[in-house]
């Protein structure tokens, strides 16, 4: 008897996080990632699917890989679905040139109704700890997808020091500078 995929228990998981992903493909190591396998099964369930070569790297698009998902989590044995696949011939390519790519799983502006941002403040409304930890949860999930974009949009702009007007204001402030540090390491 074959072996049973091990991600497959996991399918109901997998096909709801690719349905509610706003990535427009995924790649080999994205898969590895998402599925939990080895580089080598990535590549063979890329073998399995129609692709899109951008130089080196193969991707497929996330409506045709929850398609797949959903077609495995329909049937009644889904490991003998998925054996059938690999039988079969492997699809042609995509040849339709690539419109758009979204390397990110979800929508950096779409903040939970309950969190309000503005430049230097946060302000989270909860009515029980799951809820606060949720929103919490997501706000690290936008922050680790990207975090220069939101530091942007939400940092406070940094005071500049005020800059002395003369070459002589810049000595006295360095000499009172020197003189402090003098004192501190005496």
């Amino acid at each position: 008897m074959a072996r049973t995929v091990s991600w497959l228990p996991r399918l109901p998981a997998l096909l709801h996080s690719v349905q509610d992903s706003v990535r427009s493909h995924y790649t080999a190591r994205e898969i590895e990632q998402l599925f939990e396998i080895q580089p080598r099964s990535a590549q063979m369930l890329l073998g399995l699917l129609p692709t899109v070569r951008i130089g080196r790297t193969l991707l497929v698009e996330r409506e045709i890989l929850a398609g797949f998902l959903a077609r495995l989590a329909e049937a009644e044995d889904a490991n003998q679905q998925l054996r059938a696949l690999r039988a079969a011939p492997k699809p042609p390519a995509v040849r339709r040139k690539l419109r758009d790519l979204v390397r990110r799983d979800t929508d950096s502006s779409s903040l939970p109704p309950n969190i309000e941002m503005e430049k230097g403040k946060l302000t989270i409304q909860f009515q029980n700890i799951e809820e606060l930890s949720q929103s919490l949860w997501r706000l690290a999930q936008i922050l680790e997808e990207d975090l220069e974009g939101f530091a942007d949009h939400y940092e406070p702009e940094a005071d500049t020091p005020l800059q002395p007007d003369s070459e002589e204001e810049m000595e006295e402030q360095d000499a009172q500078w020197i003189a402090q540090w003098l004192k501190e390491h005496e």
